[in-house]
């Protein structure tokens, strides 16, 4: 079976033509949701996809992501969780291609992973139904780690945290990153790991205290000047790990969606805690997630 993909985040547009789970072409623009304004979200995708859609009348599209966001083509309800690929499929709100086609928007999904809590996801849900784990814990590693508890194949609740969004407005925002100087010592994120984990229990003295602490120790030439960046890296993501353990407990592996490189420090963090990971690509999670969706729907 054929279908047509959007992968249509914040600031890229990427397109896929994919026959069961392997891609057969794919293109990619700067065309995120940010940049476009109401009403040019079409125009965009015909002009990126429209040679496969003249060429496959009858292949399912999937449109996800951002697009179905309050900025994209049209605002996608979330579903709620718990859910898995019947429950996101049933939930799927199409859009108008022209000549009479429609492609459909993936809703991502809402959840309450505390009480008084609230969290939301848009494309991490799709991430995690093709990750293969039917029952264990995710991580989505990104600008907003997604953790993610599956059931039984569905997503039973998930937490996001800040962590890479917090790094980039201390590092380029803030007095804390002012001092970090290049080249990157490497050294500083396990420094900031182990200051992460020295914060519990009666050790504990918060993650903001902490946070001052990484630019007094610069600036009283307790810390080299090159470990800061890498050592504010590992305290929020020990930090990020700290609160995920705490909340979907001691596991003996966990899933890193991530590519190389960032999902490596996720590697290296959870070895800290005596835990195993796995790293899954995101492209082909997305894939196969996708795929379970469209084997769940009719789409025309």
């Amino acid at each position: 079976m054929r279908f047509i993909v959007a992968d249509w985040g914040t600031t890229r547009f990427r397109g896929y033509l994919i026959e069961n789970e392997t891609v057969l072409d794919e293109v990619s623009s700067n065309e995120g949701v940010s940049a476009l304004q109401k009403g040019q979200h079409r125009d965009v995708f015909s002009r990126q996809c429209g040679r496969w859609l003249e060429a496959e009348p009858d292949a399912p599209v999937l449109l996800v992501g951002m697009v179905g966001s309050r900025e994209g083509w049209v605002e996608a309800p979330y579903a709620t969780c718990p859910a898995g690929p019947a429950e996101i499929a049933q939930a799927l709100v199409p859009v108008d291609l022209e000549n009479g086609r429609k492609g459909y928007i993936i809703p991502g999904l809402f959840c309450e992973p505390a009480p008084g809590t609230a969290d939301v996801m848009r494309g991490e849900e799709t991430l995690a139904l093709g990750a293969g784990v039917e029952n264990g814990l995710i991580c989505s590693a990104g600008t907003h780690p997604k953790w993610i508890a599956m059931k039984d194949g569905r997503i039973e609740r998930f937490a996001t945290y800040m962590t890479g969004e917090m790094y980039g407005l201390l590092r380029e925002h803030s007095m804390i990153g002012r001092p970090a100087t290049e080249p990157e010592d490497p050294k500083g994120f396990d420094l900031g790991i182990d200051a992460a984990e020295r914060n519990s229990g009666e050790n504990r003295v918060g993650l903001l205290h902490l946070l001052f602490s990484a630019r007094a120790a610069v600036v009283s030439r307790r810390m080299d000047s090159n470990l800061l960046a890498p050592y504010l890296s590992g305290l929020l993501t020990g930090d990020e790990i700290n609160g995920a353990l705490a909340q979907f407990g001691r596991p003996s592996s966990v899933t890193i969606l991530a590519e190389p490189g960032r999902a490596d420090l996720y590697v290296h963090a959870l070895e800290r805690h005596g835990i195993k990971a796995e790293i899954k690509v995101p492209q082909q999670a997305l894939i196969a997630g996708l795929a379970r969706i469209v084997r769940q729907h009719a789409l025309g």
